[in-house]
């Protein structure tokens, strides 16, 4: 009997260790919701003439900068008193409330729970009289160039009475009504007293409910709107603004003499000046400009910069080489052992090359018949090595012994390297053939993009549009309605009162494979 009582004891004690696991359990992701029924007056009470609001919270609350991150609407003549305990919000009125009127109190993250520190917009409604003011609006926000959805973006509503100009408005003052976007771009705000009023909406970082100069924003082409129950969903489309200063933002420095100068937006003209000449290497960018030492730096070293009737002096922080700078490594643009039809053989080093730092005799092509075979080299953007002139029989092995190549600094590839590749066929590319079905009135231009949103080609708009010459992948459409007919995109100017140029993008993207013509109808909805 013992030793049956001791079985039953063990698998008691088993099972329990089996269904009581020791975990830190799910990290807390949501923001502390009010406890309308414990709240006082509860959210959309009519009839509240106390000049008291008691707000209940689930969870314990911090608050956060209730002066800029509460905004009561109407806003009273004195600050009111805002204190938080535990779960609990007061906020007391220091004047009495106006009359038959529907307060609006939106809280732009003044509320966060204790631990993880999790925030959000949302706005609390009363009205001293019979009836809350029901009138809302609602609408997207989209990127005026990706045209996707701009989450976590401020909706700032101002009344059209605002005593100041248009293009300061958002600069200034801040709104009246808020909302925010979600994760589509989508938004609503409620509880709108019926009107005229100014929209926008500002990717406001700092969440001081103001934009600022570097801050993503929208406005509606028609700049007011009267909110009533007849009111439509808006769109906006979110730009930065072209007059926006132009600032340096940051600059890096990497081992052993590359500098890079980033922008807030694209530099026309960049003049940089120190104790040695410095050589630029082309990105493709011009809001981030790379330039390279032709020598080491020194210490204490200084760039003069002058752009844009800007003067700067940078002594930049020397970081300590997390790679052995004494080497050059080298990648290629071999893939899968080819390269596209009648390119050139590239070697990239990860250093500048010295003009005289290649050892032609370290370096031999052999084609297929083990026959060595002659080549031209040249220097490209400072680091890549293009061999041209390749005969002989495919495929091809090129052998690059240690010390062939060396760099400004004295570095060279310690190893030695052997590549073997061959050329694709002409007739590897494929085409892609687009069918369209409208009229333009407008300058209309199509781009093609590739899937990581990079420009290939640009051509003018027309019923069949052709791309060839196209390596197997994916690819989009975008088609610009050019309005100002300068051949480019414009953005926007809250300044003119300017909305940006419309972009309208093919839907999905478009398969090309190799050897094969792509024939796809673009079929554009009514008013594009």
């Amino acid at each position: 009997m013992k030793f049956f009582h001791s079985i039953i004891l063990l698998l008691i004690l088993a099972s329990c260790a089996q269904i009581n696991p020791l975990t830190g359990g799910l990290q807390d992701t949501t923001s502390p919701q009010i406890d309308s029924s414990k709240s006082i007056p509860y959210n959309g009470q009519i009839n509240y003439t106390t000049p008291q609001i008691k707000l209940k919270f689930d969870e314990y609350i911090v608050l956060s900068k209730p002066n800029e991150n509460i905004i009561i609407t109407p806003r009273p003549s004195l600050s009111p008193t805002v204190l938080a305990k535990n779960k609990n919000l007061t906020i007391t009125f220091n004047e009495p409330l106006l009359e038959n009127t529907t307060y609006t109190v939106s809280f732009n993250r003044a509320i966060t729970d204790i631990t993880e520190k999790n925030d959000s917009i949302f706005q609390y409604v009363f009205s001293t009289g019979s009836y809350i003011d029901s009138m809302s609006i609602q609408g997207t926000v989209t990127d005026a160039i990706t045209n996707k959805g701009a989450s976590s973006y401020l909706i700032a509503l101002y009344p059209g009475d605002t005593e100041s100009n248009f293009d300061s408005l958002p600069y200034k003052i801040k709104p009246s009504y808020i909302g925010q976007t979600d994760n589509v771009g989508a938004f609503k705000i409620s509880h709108v007293k019926e009107g005229v009023y100014y929209l926008f909406a500002i990717d406001d970082k700092n969440k001081n409910l103001l934009l600022n100069p570097d801050e993503y924003f929208a406005f509606l082409p028609s700049k007011s709107i009267l909110i009533n129950n007849e009111t439509a969903p808006v769109q906006l489309k979110s730009f930065i603004n072209e007059s926006a200063e132009l600032k340096l933002l940051k600059t890096n420095f990497n081992p052993p003499g590359q500098i890079e100068f980033i922008f807030s937006k694209p530099v026309d003209t960049l003049n940089v000046a120190t104790s040695c000449d410095l050589l630029q290497e082309q990105t493709g960018r011009k809001d981030s400009l790379l330039y390279w030492l032709t020598s080491s730096p020194t210490a204490g070293m200084t760039f003069n910069l002058s752009y844009a009737n800007k003067v700067d002096t940078l002594k930049p922080v020397y970081k300590k080489a997390t790679a052995d700078i004494t080497n050059l490594d080298f990648n290629n643009n071999i893939v899968a052992g080819k390269l596209l039809p009648n390119e050139s053989l590239k070697i990239i080093a990860n250093q500048p090359v010295k003009l005289n730092g290649i050892n032609s005799d370290k370096i031999k092509i052999f084609d297929a018949d083990s026959v060595t075979i002659n080549y031209t080299l040249e220097i490209e953007n400072l680091r890549t090595l293009v061999f041209k002139d390749l005969k002989g029989k495919a495929p091809f092995v090129i052998k690059i012994d240690s010390a062939a190549v060396v760099s400004f600094y004295g570095a060279e590839n310690k190893k030695s390297i052997t590549y073997f590749f061959e050329n694709h066929p002409a007739s590897y590319f494929g085409e892609l053939i687009v069918n369209t079905d409208s009229v333009f009135t407008e300058n209309v231009l199509v781009y093609l993009l590739d899937n990581k949103g990079n420009v290939l080609d640009t051509v003018d708009y027309a019923k069949q549009l052709i791309f060839t010459n196209l390596k197997p992948g994916d690819y989009q459409l975008r088609l610009l309605v050019d309005e100002d007919k300068n051949g480019q995109w414009t953005s926007g100017s809250l300044t003119e009162g300017r909305i940006p140029e419309k972009f309208i993008y093919f839907n999905g993207l478009i398969a090309v494979k190799s050897k094969w013509e792509m024939e796809v109808d673009w079929i554009l909805k009514k008013g594009y």
